[in-house]
């Protein structure tokens, strides 16, 4: 079974009974240190879609949990508000031509067109250029 970092690396966001069961007698000894109710705060942290755990009188075994509902996300409304717009797709069509005259579009160099503040500025690596948080990733953004 997988400890609980890994089952949010491999995107499992709805963990079963049995999945919390076994984290929880990964915990082993620490569980007879600690109170129900800093357990209960410990798996409702790290499996962060769970609630109001229920654990028996011992601390040991999962008795019964709730599912918060999560949210699909509509993929094909969210290109259409955002990179379906002419600016996106001017934008989008302006960095390929720059790619393209510096011999770099499609080629496997990992180079690509910086674009910082909506401006190309040159040529960086695709890992570093894509992975650059922007405003709408950080912490306090209205768009979410």
């Amino acid at each position: 079974m997988k400890t609980f970092k890994e089952f949010f690396t491999l995107g499992v966001n709805k963990p079963t009974k049995d999945q919390v069961q076994d984290y929880l007698d990964r915990l082993g000894s620490a569980v007879r240190l600690l109170t129900n109710k800093d357990i209960i705060r410990s798996i409702e942290h790290y499996f962060k879609t769970i609630k109001n755990l229920k654990l028996s009188s011992n601390g040991r075994k999962v008795l019964a949990f709730e599912e918060l509902e999560t949210e699909e996300r509509d993929y094909k409304d969210e290109y259409k508000k955002f990179q379906s717009s002419d600016k996106m797709k001017k934008y989008r069509a302006e960095l390929n031509r720059y790619n393209r005259e510096k011999g770099t579009y499609g080629n496997g160099d990992g180079k690509d067109a910086s674009h910082k503040d909506g401006k190309i500025v040159g040529m960086e690596d695709q890992s570093v250029n894509r992975g650059r948080a922007e405003k709408s990733r950080l912490i306090g953004s209205k768009r979410k």
